[in-house]
This record gives structure tokens, sequence and C-alpha cells, in this order.
């Protein structure tokens, strides 16, 4: 036989049967397997002794930790308890055979009555353990003996053998198979009554089997106390346990297929005392117990039909602590249901389909401590319900559907140290529903509701350590009026100032009084958008610097908007950190969750932390520009204009009156001119934009900026001018200046106003030469400008160019003009001559039509004018000049051709007379047959557009006249007329033509 040490066994025994024991939930077997835990924490040191077994495709190998003591005797001496851990390595479906000398060789003697815990865990399921024992076998029969299994299965066989040598009182198989009844046939007598010992038993299924041993309804079980039976699919409790477990304490059945309860459980009055006069230590039983009364040397009374189909109930009878009756299917219960039942302190009904509780459901249930209806459709609790519960410790309503507490509903349970009512659908909580005087309430949690207000009542319990108020629609918009519905005196009674002496007259609290601990009222995603202190009173100053000092607000995931409105209170807060003092524990860290999301400026930052001047609000002022956003800050009513990422082009035309700060990043402006109201900002942000140009008067304006920022621009040059504003913060940096000979200056002003330059050292050169370089390293000889012929020569013939271009339209747009001056001044007619000039058939030089109305302005002016000059023009009048005797039409006719123009005289007389619009169509039919350019049309005045026909309305659109008005009139008629010769009379006719009136 081989010895080796393995310490880490025990670990993985101990671990892997805690959690199995927390997946349960076991609440009674816990008295053997959920302190395992504790209980190796407690492990003095390891024997050195460790046995390897090997054989029948077997590898066993057992480890012996030696353990404090839980248990103790009837005379208060603890028990010694010993560990026997075996790992065992085999295939699925062997059988691995073991002596239990094995186990007594390793185990120790004592003296008296002391504990021993056996252990098989196997890494493969379906493994069986055969143990066998010799005929003169040592006998423990003073060891108290667990026997507990993982992914092994101990049968009914092994177990005997296990019996004949010590005193077998705990079985407890985890993930077992039928094979416990392997050769149960073959038992003998003396089998049968080795294991009629035990007390407990735990049968953990490895799978559905619909059915249990039968040995258990078969013989006889004597002691048999507790019974765990789950994951064995059975659809009933197993039959006739009345005659074969008669003193049964305890009947768990829970993760079957059960749809009916067991008729008669309790069937026993009578309490089990554990085996052999043992108890549990006190603070083992404080464990033990989770915080229900049990007497330390007694088992556990439970009824446990967790997890099964039941859906119909009858009532309970008998003496029971605990009903487990949790994730089934029932939806009524009738009011008589625990009528007759006694001592129950835990019941468990939630994860079912109960929509009402009856009134008489908890009658005469005085001992009740734990009530756990989570997980329901609930509508509705009454006070009526709990009047006989007043012990009630914890109770959980969770995951209903409540709407509404009534006042009183749970005020007469004064030893509630728990209350759970998250996620329902609670709005209204009336005055009074909660045990507004209890001194042991600890925690409630109402997160996951509707509520709209922080209930009262909060704030008059004392000693109360948690509040959760998560998830529900909580405002603080109404303030004022909540602080002022608030109880001082009930405030005063619940917090640490107890006299009415200590809590002060003025509008903040200053004692140096604390609690010892904070209440901690968790408000996490609610609806709080401001806390606006700036309208309470004095009165209610005075409450809210009680509550806040008392009590821990938990602010997280709300959406706190640190506008204005917030002003007020994060002056009231600091105020509060101001009066710290050393007695008291650090105020500021209880509001670091206070988290401001908007605006974006001081999103995600702490009210606590942020900077004064950063509290502001939305104002409609005037002038505020259209695409931007005005706001008032609060600490010095200044007018911030947000116009940030607004796709500008250009800077606002006009701004507010008064001091302004001026935010324009992250446009695209170009250039930035020197707007009149520059001399009122005292903050401008222009960085990432697309400036290259800024007037040099813009920084003569801005002589009141406290900060300018012009980072990120497209800058090459900056104004002289620039470097006569002082700001306390300037940052010219990532622009790409060029050092040349028009940067010289730049090198002195930057090294004189590091003080307020941001990043000096990052204010460089981009241009080719010295890319990179800080401008204010560079020497003076450095900021040079090198002389370039090309431009030199480039902008001589752009200027010589241009000077011929504006020339040449200065020429088309008055030739005109310059025309006749030539004309005029130099006699010189290169311009407009026609071959017709010539023909000594035209005798005339002009022939006049006008409107007899027009008479005297004709005769007297224009024929006097031209007939005057040297040489004279001679003219054809029809007054004069026309045939005597001939018809009109044909001197008309005669006229025209003989003429080398011909002067229409236009007037609205002219207009009136179909004569003269005859005339006037002739001369126009000859121009468009010779080509020529032969009607000079003189207008007298202003025409009547209605008078004018098409024909001469389309001339004149597209043709040039002469007003009568312009005064260059003369000139330009003598230059449009042809040239005179000397020698010529003022008429070639010498007969005297009488006036010939024409209609």
């Amino acid at each position: 036989m081989w010895y080796r040490l393995d310490n880490n066994l025990m670990i993985q025994i101990i671990i892997l049967m805690f959690q199995r024991a927390m997946l349960q939930r076991r609440n009674y077997v816990g008295l053997y397997v959920v302190s395992l835990l504790g209980l190796f924490l407690w492990c003095l040191c390891f024997d050195q002794s460790d046995q390897l077994h090997v054989g029948n495709n077997c590898e066993i190998k057992c480890s012996v930790p030696s353990v404090a003591p839980v248990f103790t005797d009837s005379a208060g001496r603890f028990i010694p308890t010993q560990y026997i851990g075996c790992k065992i390595i085999a295939s699925n479906g062997k059988i691995c055979k073991m002596n239990t000398n094995e186990l007594t060789n390793i185990t120790v003697r004592y003296p008296r009555l002391y504990n021993v815990h056996i252990y098989f865990i196997c890494q493969q399921s379906g493994i069986i353990i055969d143990l066998h024992s010799e005929q003169n076998a040592t006998k423990f029969k003073d060891a108290i003996t667990y026997v507990v299994s993982n992914n092994c299965t101990v049968p009914w066989t092994s177990l005997a053998a296990v019996g004949k040598v010590m005193d077998l009182r705990v079985v407890h198989q985890v993930n077992m198979t039928s094979d416990i009844d392997r050769n149960i046939r073959n038992m003998t007598q003396e089998d049968f009554h080795s294991i009629m010992n035990i007390n407990t038993l735990v049968m953990e299924y490895e799978s559905a089997t619909s059915h249990v041993s039968e040995l258990i309804y078969q013989r006889n079980w004597p002691r048999m106390a507790e019974i765990w039976i789950t994951n064995s699919g059975i659809t009933a409790a197993p039959g006739n346990l009345t005659r074969t477990m008669p003193n049964l304490q305890a009947l768990s059945l829970p993760h079957n297929n059960i749809v009916k309860q067991p008729s008669s459980f309790p069937w026993n009055e009578n309490e089990e005392a554990l085996p052999r006069g043992i108890q549990r230590s006190p603070a083992f039983n404080v464990n033990y117990a989770r915080g229900m009364q049990i007497e330390p040397n007694i088992f556990f009374r439970v009824l446990d039909l967790s997890n099964n189909a039941i859906s119909q109930l009858s009532p309970f009878s008998g003496y029971l602590q605990q009903l487990q009756l949790s994730s089934n299917r029932i939806q009524n219960l009738s009011g008589d249901l625990l009528l007759k039942l006694e001592g129950m302190q835990l019941l468990d009904i939630s994860n079912n389909l109960i929509r009402f509780l009856p009134q008489t459901l908890l009658k005469n249930q005085t001992k009740l401590l734990y009530l756990k209806l989570q997980n329901n459709l609930i509508r509705k609790v009454l006070a009526s319900q709990f009047e006989d519960t007043t012990f009630l410790k914890v109770i959980d309503l969770s995951h209903n559907r409540l709407q509404r507490l009534k006042q009183g509903t749970f005020n007469m349970l004064n030893h509630l140290e728990e209350i759970l009512l998250q996620n329902n659908q609670i709005r209204i909580i009336e005055p009074n529903a909660f045990p507004e005087s209890s001194i042991r309430l600890k925690t409630i949690n109402l997160s996951g509701n509707k509520l709209t207000i922080v209930p009262p009542f909060t704030f008059y319990i004392k000693n109360l350590k948690y509040v959760d108020y998560s998830n529900n629609k909580i405002t603080f918009d109404q303030l004022q009026s909540y602080i002022l519905k608030l109880d001082p005196a009930k405030i005063q009674q619940a917090s640490p100032l107890s006299s009415e002496s200590e809590f002060p007259k003025d509008c903040y609290l200053s004692s140096e009084k604390a609690a010892s601990e904070f209440t901690k009222i968790v408000l996490k995603d609610n609806q709080i958008t401001h806390i606006n202190t700036s309208d309470l009173s004095c009165k209610g100053k005075l409450l809210l610097s009680v509550i806040t000092k008392f009590y821990s607000l938990y602010l997280e995931g709300n959406p706190l908007h640190c506008d204005c409105n917030m002003y007020q209170t994060y002056i009231f807060l600091q105020n509060l950190i101001q009066m710290q003092t050393p007695f008291v524990s650090d105020i500021r860290s209880r509001f670091s969750t206070w988290i401001c999301r908007s605006p974006s400026s001081i999103a995600n930052r702490k009210l606590i932390d942020v900077d004064q001047s950063l509290f502001r609000c939305r104002e409609a002022v005037k002038d505020c520009p259209t695409m931007c956003t005005c706001y008032r800050r609060t600490v010095d009513l200044s007018i911030i204009v947000d116009c940030a990422k607004r796709n500008l082009l250009t800077i606002p035309e006009k701004l507010p009156s008064g001091k302004v700060e001026l935010d324009l990043r992250d446009n695209h402006i170009e250039s930035v001119t020197g707007a009149h109201y520059l001399a009122n900002v005292t903050k401008l942000q222009l960085q990432n934009n697309d400036i290259s140009q800024i007037d040099a008067d813009a920084f003569l304006l801005l002589r009141n900026v406290s900060s300018l920022n012009l980072a990120t621009n497209q800058l090459v040059y900056l104004p002289k001018q620039i470097s006569q504003i002082y700001p306390q913060r300037l940052d010219i940096t990532n622009n790409p200046f060029k050092c040349d000979c028009h940067a010289g200056w730049m090198k002195d002003w930057l090294l004189t106003s590091k003080h307020f330059l941001v990043n000096e050292q990052s204010i460089t050169c981009s241009d080719e030469d010295h890319h990179g370089n800080m401008i204010s390293t560079l020497e003076e000889d450095e900021f040079d400008c090198p002389t370039d012929i090309k431009l030199i020569i480039s902008v001589t013939l752009g200027s010589l160019l241009f000077l011929i271009f504006v020339t040449a339209l200065l020429v088309y747009k008055f030739s005109i003009e310059i025309k006749v001056l030539m004309y005029t001044h130099l006699n010189w007619h290169p311009f407009d001559k026609f071959s017709e000039d010539n023909d000594p058939n035209k005798i005339y030089d002009a022939f006049v039509t006008y409107s007899n109305l027009d008479y005297r302005w004709v005769i007297h002016t224009l024929r006097r004018t031209l007939e005057s000059q040297d040489p004279p023009y001679r003219l054809c009048v029809h007054d004069r000049d026309f045939s005597v005797g001939e018809a009109i039409m044909d001197n008309v006719q005669n006229s025209l051709n003989q003429s080398k123009r011909m002067i229409m005289v236009l007037s609205n007389n002219y207009l009136r007379s179909e004569w003269c619009m005859m005339e006037f169509q002739l001369a126009h039919l000859k121009m468009l047959k010779d080509r020529s350019r032969y009607l000079i049309i003189v207008v007298t005045e202003s025409l009547d557009e209605t008078l004018v026909n098409e024909e001469l309305g389309a001339y004149l659109r597209t043709n040039t006249y002469l007003p009568l008005s312009n005064r260059w009139f003369w000139h330009k008629l003598k230059y449009a007329m042809p040239t005179p010769h000397r020698g010529s009379n003022r008429s070639s006719m010498t007969q005297y033509l009488p006036d010939v009136t024409r209609l």
C-alpha cells in the first residue's frame, strides 16, 4: 500500500459540493453540506498521509486533512471532525472495488464521539463504488459518519459495508444513477440493520428515471429525519413513507414532475434531535439557520415541493417551519390553506401565477419571518393580510403587478428588516404605508416601478441603510413644494440630530454630528433633469441640507441638465462642502454620482467639479444671429453666442449688445472683417476654420478680448495690429505661417507674449526654407524676401495688358463722344463717311420732317443754327422748298431722293400726324434698301409710349437717337450730318414756296 499527499483533492470536493448546494438552494441538509466550505477554511493543517489504491481498472486517491470542529456534544465540548476525500479515475460504467479497511486505516480513532466525512468524487459519471468489509474489520462505532459522492453511485450494499464498521448517519449522492439498487436482492438482514441509523438521505439523480430506490418505501427507517429526492422525474411523493419513515422531519422533492402535494405531511408533530446528543455550535447554528429560529440540537422541519408541476393546493396542517412551493403552476390560494399549519417561519410561493392573496392566508402565522411572493401576478396587498405576522423580517413582493400601496399596508410590521417591491407598477404610496417608527428596517427596494417622487417616509425611518428607487419616473421638478411637504420633526427624529436644540435655526446645517453610516438612496436611471434650489425658502434649504448631509443620493443614469437652473444647487453643494468638519466623513464623495449629461460642453462631469462660468441658459436676445444660439451665463450675465459647427462662410453681421463671448469654431469662414461689435467681445473662438485673412481693424477693436483662438486655420501672415491686444490666452498654433520679410516683426512679439500664448513652441514656419522651425528662434536675417525677376516682368506685362484692355473698353463705351470731339476740335471726320455724300444729284444735306405744331423750333432754332454755319448746311424744309403744284407725296419722295440725310424732329405731335409717320416709313424703307445710316432722329420731349407704333418702337430700341436735352446735342448732330461744301447757297431753289398744311 502506497501513501501519497494530494492537497488539491479536498479543495475540488468541497467547492463542487458547495456549488451544488447553492444551485439547489438547500436549507436543511446544509447542516452537512453547505457548511463544508466554511469548514475547509478553518482547516488547520493536512495530515501527511494519503492512500493510493490501484486495481480493477480504477485509480483511487484519498486525502485526509484535519479541520476545526463545528459540532459539540451534550456537554458542550467540540466534537473532532475528519475528512476523507477520495478521487476516483475510471471508465464510465466501471465498478471500482474498495475495502473499508482502506478507509478506517487512515482514520484517527478518538476515545470519544467524533465525525468522519467520506467523499467520493469521480471524474466521469456512471462509476459504481463497490465497498466491502471484512468479518473481523475494526469497528468505529463512535464515528458519526457522512458518505457523500459526486458523479459516482454508492449502492446500498456499499453503504451497508460502511455501516458495519462506522455509525452511518448521512448519505448524500450527487449525479447518481439507479445503480444504487445494485445487488439489493443479495442483502442480508445484517446489511439492512447496518443502514437503519441513517438520519439524512439525499439522492440527486443524474437524469429523470420516474422512480426512486424501492428500498425507501419497502424497509423501515426509524431514524430517518430528512430525505431529499431531486431530478428523479417522479410525479408523486413516494408512497408508504408514513409507515417507513414515521419520524421524518423534512421532505424535499424539488425539480421533479409532481402534480399533487403529499396528503398528510408532516405526519409527526414531534421534533427530532440530532443523533447521539450532538448539537451545532452557536456560530454554526447562526449560519445554518439563516435568520430563522432553530434550536441547535434538532432537525429543521421542512416541506419542499418547489420546481414541480403543482397547480392546485389543499390545506396544510401540522407543525412545519418551512414551506417551499416556488416555481409551480399555482394560480389560486384558499383562505384556509395555512390555517392549521403551526410554527412556520419561511413561506415561499414565488414564481407562480397567483393573482390574489386571500384575506386569511396568513392568519395565525405568528412566527412567520420570511415571506416570498415574488414573480407572481399579484395586484393588491392589504394591511389586514399581515395582522398576525408582526414578526416578519423579510417580505418579497417583487416582480408582481402592484399599483398602489395603501395607508397602513406594512405600518404594523415593526420587525421588518427588508421589503422587496421592485419591478411592479407602483405609482402611489399613501402616507403611513411603511413602518416609519421601525428601528429594524434596513432595506427597501422599489426599483422598476412608476413613482414620480421620492416617498417622504424615506427620510422618516431611523437606521434605514439602503433604499432603491432606480428605474422609476422620479423628477425634482417641484422641489420647493415637495420639500415643504416633508415633516421636519420626523426627519429630525430619524437623523443624528436627536434633540430640537441641535436642529439649526439658519438656512444651513452646521452641526458636526453625523450618522455613523449614511443612508444610501439609489435614484439611478430616473428622469431627473434639474434640482433647482433657487426658489427654496430658508426652511426648504435647511431640510435639504439635512437630507444631503445624512443621506447619499445616487443619481447615475439621470439626464441631469446642468444649465442656469442648476447654478444655485451648485452653490448650495459648495457651501455644504465648505462647512464639512473633521467629524463628518467626506461629503464631497457622496455627490460623485451627480453627473451632468448636458449641455455638451460639460457632459459627463461631476456637478460639484463644473466651473461656475459654464452654467448658462438659452435666451432669446435681440440681434442674436439667425443660425446661432444665444445663452446668458448665470454668474456674470454675459451673453454667449454659439455659432460652432453651423457651416458658416462669414462672421455674423451683428451681435447682441453688452459683453459677448462668440464661438465660431468648426465652420468654413475664410476672412474676418472689422465688425463693430468686436469691441464688446471678451472671448472669441475661431479655431478649425479656413481663415486666410484678418482685417487689421479687427485687432484694433478686440481690445477687451481675454481669450482668442485662431488655431488650425490657413493664416500665412498676421496683421501687425495683433501686437496691440493683450488677452489672457491666445492660440495661433497649426497655421501655415510664411517666414519672410513680412513676418519679421513676429519674432519679437512672440518672445514678449509668451505669458499668454498657448504652446508657443508649436508656432512654426511652413514655407520651404524654414519648414518646422519655431518662428521665435529664427535669426533676423532669415526673414527675407528674394527678388523675383519673373514676377516683376509678369506684373509689368500684366499691368500693360490691363491698361490696354481698359483703354479699349473706354473707347468702345464712349466711341460717339470721341468721334464728336475729333470732328469738333480737329475737323476730322475719318469715320462714318458714306458714298452718297458725294452724289451731285443730292443737292440737300438734309431733309427735315416735322409736325407743323413744332414749326417755331424747327424754323427759328434748328434751321437757323444749321444754315448759319460756315460753310452753311443746305436743308430742305417743306414750307420753303416743296415745288408748287406737285402732289405732296411726290414732293416728299423727291426731297428724300435729293437729300443726303433726313432729320426727323420726333415729338408727341409728330406721332399724332399721319403725314409725318408716312415720311418716317419712306425714310425707313430707303434705309433698309440702301443699307445706310440715312435717318437722324431728334427727340424733343418725353414720348407717350402709347403713340409709338411697333415699327418706330423697334427702330428706337435698335438705333441711336439724339435727345434735345443732351448737352452734346449740337456737336453730335453736326457729326451725324454730311460735311457741308463751301460756295453753296442755303437752297438751290430760289422760288418761294408757300406753307403747306399737313394733317
